[in-house]
């Protein structure tokens, strides 16, 4: 409970909101946003692997932390993140070796979205991405952990945080495949940034961040074409990301003993089936393969990626109180459900400016009346760049999407 404390006064002294507004200022100069950051205290939930067999004694204890970004541009909401963090202290016990405390911290990014109200065309999307990666060095100072595991499944929809955006005429809306590859690139530039030096180090980690991708229905011959080698934006990074195909894990493993379960996940509802007790990871990827949700001609992705952590980080320099942020409040989760549901109400609307204007204008009334959250106003300063993303030739065509749900047999219906 301690480290819990611990982690919480870190959150104030240096919050979520100062570490995104320093990604948005690398944004070509002339742009003005304001960062708003939504975040409870932490709580107590289940374990990430609840079915683990273990043949010796451990006690394990959960705690989750809800966070919610949104970035606004004159007045009107224009990109929103959601992540739940997972902080997870173990004690394992095995024959008469003295007992051994473990510590994880994992994110899962849940939603990102964008209401097509962008003003200028830069990847707002992208930096909020990497602010938000490079936040989690918090945890390096509060916890004393060397890394931090990032999980994103990325699953095309055409809204997930901005009601009605969908019609937005301004709202780009990416199919299965050109997501994945998004998230690829989007990732790539995010623990780029996430894991260099600050401003008054010149030596990089010693540890490169690695990522894990794997397109359920997809083989390792199809890898090339997700793992591109175009920067989203800004200069050449010194710090490559180690890109692998396939989750982190042995095939042959058992799946409930290694495989992170989190919430409104395809993963955690097949491995909640009763029958799934015995199932191995590989077993597990061919279920993926032709579930629902990542099957019947869908392309999904799963993203595992290890950023390692450096204290200098976490301690970011500079005076945070004198930014007005350094009270920033954390939430019980019922109030952030509130949020939540005002953000989703049938009057929340962003299919035009004026309209998205509106529901921008309500929401921020709603938060500076019940919870008194705070938000930074943000210079973008960084150098200018050609319109439109640099072009790469892939290597291969895109691959097939197999539907093999007409294959599938029903059973007929017996009468009488």
């Amino acid at each position: 409970m301690a480290s819990m404390q611990a982690s919480q006064q870190v959150q104030q002294r240096v919050p979520v909101t100062e570490y995104i507004a320093e990604a948005l200022r690398t944004l070509p100069a002339g742009s003005s946003f304001s960062v708003r950051v939504v975040y409870t205290a932490d709580h107590p939930v289940d374990s990430l692997t609840p079915r683990r067999l273990l043949s010796h004694f451990h006690a394990e204890k959960t705690y989750s932390r809800r966070t919610l970004v949104f970035v606004s541009q004159g007045g009107c909401l224009v990109a929103g993140l959601e992540a739940h963090e997972f902080t997870t202290l173990r004690i394992e016990a095995q024959g008469a070796r003295p007992p051994r405390t473990c510590v994880a911290v994992d994110c899962c990014i849940e939603k990102l979205d964008s209401s097509g109200e962008l003003v200028g065309r830069m990847p707002v999307a992208r930096a909020l991405v990497a602010g938000y990666l490079r936040s989690l060095h918090r945890y390096s100072v509060a916890l004393n952990v060397p890394s931090v595991g990032v999980h994103v499944f990325a699953r095309a929809q055409p809204e997930y945080l901005f009601a009605r955006s969908k019609d937005n005429p301004g709202k780009r809306i990416l199919g299965d495949l050109d997501l994945v590859k998004w998230w690829q690139n989007t990732l790539q530039h995010a623990l780029e940034y996430g894991a260099k030096p600050a401003p008054d180090q010149s030596k990089l980690l010693s540890v490169h961040p690695v990522a894990n991708c794997i397109v359920p229905g997809s083989t390792m011959l199809e890898s090339p074409w997700f793992f591109g080698k175009d920067r989203p934006y800004g200069a050449e990074s010194s710090l490559p990301v180690e890109w692998r195909w396939g989750l982190p894990y042995p095939l042959s493993a058992r799946a409930h003993d290694c495989v992170l379960q989190f919430p409104d996940d395809p993963i955690t509802r097949l491995l909640s089936e009763t029958h799934s007790t015995a199932w191995s990871v590989s077993a597990l990827l061919d279920m993926l393969s032709v579930s629902e949700e990542c099957g019947s001609g869908h392309r999904t992705a799963y993203f595992l990626a290890s950023l390692p952590l450096c204290p200098s980080i976490g301690a970011l320099t500079g005076d945070i109180a004198d930014c007005g942020i350094a009270s920033q409040g954390h939430l019980s989760f019922e109030d952030y459900d509130k949020i939540l549901v005002a953000l989703f109400s049938q009057d929340m609307d962003f299919s035009s400016t004026a309209s998205a204007q509106s529901s921008s204008s309500r929401l921020k009334d709603y938060l500076d009346s019940s919870f008194d959250i705070p938000f930074v106003d943000v210079e973008t300063a960084g150098p200018a760049t050609t319109a439109g993303r640099a072009q790469t030739a892939k290597p291969h065509e895109p691959p097939v999407v197999n539907d093999l749900s007409t294959m599938i047999r029903k059973k007929r219906k017996v009468v009488g």
